[in-house]
């Protein structure tokens, strides 16, 4: 079985090809936040020209793949829309299954083999950190024994720890990009039962989206036609009332 991945919630982004024998072929780039010329934009990395390169590079095409697996969030409102509307599309196109990959699990699976209790935490900005926690579970497959006893949700820096220590047994992972926000908060608060990972694992990647996508399409847990992001936040930009809009051509008229 063979899955195609993208990974595009945070400034880390990535597409992946993993097979029977493990990862075929990845690449990764960091998204700059903001892009100043026209120029810089027309560099800019995107998910179909690297599909094209990672395809190629391994001889394979769209038709060598089995299914299609997505990060859905929580995230970049522009990243996680990009992402899965490309992987909609190319499921569509080669008519194979789409599978939907919370992005707090593939970022726990970074450390899954390390047998502890996982705290996943991604910087949501405006001071708020998206914050799940996973239990690990005997079991054959060591992705798919991560239990999330903690739902995904967003809140302010400071109820960090608060949240952590009701759930706290034990020694902990905490793992993300929000980590370098938080760290020292729980760090004196919890000492020595929390550890930090190296900034390798930091990120979520389309190979930890491939293999829960790969064990979930085992499974029959395919995305549906309704699938959307998760973002547990508003979006910043909101649509112009629709007074306005006509204050603002009756303003216009009078001036004419």
């Amino acid at each position: 079985m063979t899955i195609l991945s993208v990974e595009t919630a945070t400034s880390v982004q990535s597409v992946a090809v993993v097979g029977e024998n493990g990862l075929c072929a990845t690449e990764a780039v960091t998204q700059p936040r903001s892009l100043a010329t026209a120029m810089d934009r027309s560099r800019r990395w995107s998910i179909m020209p690297a599909i094209d390169r990672l395809l190629n590079a391994i001889d394979m095409t769209l038709s060598d793949i089995d299914g299609f697996a997505v990060s859905i969030g929580p995230g970049s409102f522009t990243g996680l829309r990009v992402g899965l509307a490309t992987m909609k599309g190319l499921a569509y196109g080669a008519n194979k299954p789409l599978i939907a990959v919370p992005t707090l699990h593939a970022l726990a699976v970074n450390v899954a083999g390390i047998g502890l209790p996982i705290c996943t935490v991604l910087d949501a900005k405006r001071g708020e950190l998206f914050v799940a926690i996973w239990h690990t579970q005997q079991s054959s497959d060591e992705y798919e024994s991560l239990v999330c006893v903690m739902e995904p949700l967003r809140l302010p820096i400071e109820h960090i720890g608060e949240s952590l220590s009701s759930h706290m047994q034990d020694t902990v992972i905490v793992v993300g990009d929000g980590v370098s926000l938080c760290r020292q908060m729980i760090s004196e608060q919890f000492g020595k039962r929390v550890v930090f990972p190296a900034a390798i694992a930091c990120f979520p990647s389309a190979m930890s989206v491939a293999y829960v996508g790969k064990e979930r399409l085992a499974r029959g847990m395919l995305a549906d036609g309704e699938l959307a992001p998760i973002y547990l936040r508003p979006p910043d930009a909101k649509p112009n009332l629709p007074h306005r809009a006509v204050e603002s051509s009756t303003s216009f008229e009078s001036e004419a």
